[in-house]
């Protein structure tokens, strides 16, 4: 298979992802994986990633669907929509703290990653108190958590 039509392969599957066909998108992820010669780990960590999230999501095999994901990490950690994909599989087998770890790993790479803000935020997830050998409702920690909460809101007045 030619690397041009890997590619659009590869954009047609984000795009049936994007409007929610996963089935769709895995089928066609299946075929540009099942063309490559070698070990599925030889594979470009992207199409690996993806693959790992689908046959999670579509193939119901999460264990192998996070195998592939962590895989994909090791080739390639800068990614933060691999640490989406790994994550929303830990969500699907009911494994919260795995998924906020791999979303905060993905927030480290690109804060402003819309994926994984939104995940976070259906997670209500809170930041770790400012002090964290004290309690959270402990009136320091309370109080200079609003000071943060209130400084963090004036710098992004500023821009």
């Amino acid at each position: 298979m030619a690397s041009g039509s890997t590619e659009d392969l590869f954009d047609k599957v984000l795009g049936l992802m994007k409007d929610g066909k996963e089935r769709e998108a895995f089928e066609v992820l299946k075929k540009i994986v099942d063309n490559i010669p070698s070990s599925i780990y030889e594979i470009e960590a992207r199409y690996l990633s993806y693959y790992g999230y689908l046959m999670g999501k579509v193939g119901h095999d999460y264990q192998r669907g996070i195998e592939l994901c962590n895989e994909a990490i090791k080739k390639e950690f800068f990614h933060p929509d691999f640490y989406l994909n790994l994550g929303r599989l830990y969500l699907a087998v009911n494994n919260r703290g795995m998924a906020v770890k791999a979303f905060y790993k993905g927030l480290r790479i690109d804060r402003t990653d819309q994926g994984l803000l939104k995940e976070v935020q259906k997670l209500g997830i809170r930041k770790q108190p400012i002090f964290s050998f004290m309690r959270r409702e402990n009136l320091v920690n309370k109080s200079f958590g609003r000071i943060r909460a209130l400084l963090g809101r004036m710098m992004k007045g500023e821009k």
